[in-house]
């Protein structure tokens, strides 16, 4: 089951074993695979991605415990930025002589992987709130922005009778998602 952050942070605070066990369970599935991906790819090994990731959680869960921990992101974009700033340290600490080519491909990474989690989480707020639209406006909305599709094209797929009708589709669903999200 998925539950929300800010379940998860209640059952970490909890401290009844199967509550923190089920919380750590979604936090690794949230967060490991793409901190593991960013160690290796930044001159990490596996062993080094897993003790990055168990400092993570070590520090998450006191910050939790003692009260100090704001959230101002969500737990995965969290767990990422600190992660890849104990990632960082790490390579201080070892003192790795690296060309200035590879490290401005590393902070592009980072950057990237940065934008790409807000994109994703950005793209399933979208996707959640087209689904409470009625299905014909979802239906063109996704096929212009997701599918790319001209107007000409939508009004086609869709059997109306001239693109000038997806437009003004398209603009009532674009007024109503904007309700939906604020």
């Amino acid at each position: 089951m998925h539950y929300p952050d800010n379940v998860i942070i209640s059952k970490l605070c909890s401290e009844a074993l199967p509550e923190e066990r089920e919380a750590l369970l979604q936090i690794r599935e949230q967060s490991f695979e793409m901190i593991c991906v960013w160690v290796c790819k930044n001159q990490g090994k596996c062993a080094d991605a897993k003790d990055i990731y168990q400092e993570v959680i070590t520090n998450l869960v006191q910050k939790i415990r003692s009260g100090k921990f704001v959230q101002t992101a969500t737990l995965k974009t969290y767990n990422f930025s600190v992660a890849r700033n104990l990632w960082y340290k790490e390579l201080r600490n070892r003192k790795r002589n690296t060309p200035l080519d590879t490290l401005n491909q590393t902070f592009e990474c980072s950057t990237n992987i940065e934008q790409d989690v807000i994109r994703r989480e950005r793209e399933a707020s979208i996707h959640k709130h087209l689904d409470r639209l009625p299905q014909k406006q979802a239906n063109v909305l996704r096929l212009y922005y997701f599918d790319r599709k001209k107007m000409s094209e939508i009004a086609s797929i869709l059997g109306f009778k001239n693109e000038q009708v997806a437009k003004n589709l398209k603009c009532k669903a674009m007024k109503k998602l904007k309700e939906l999200m604020c």
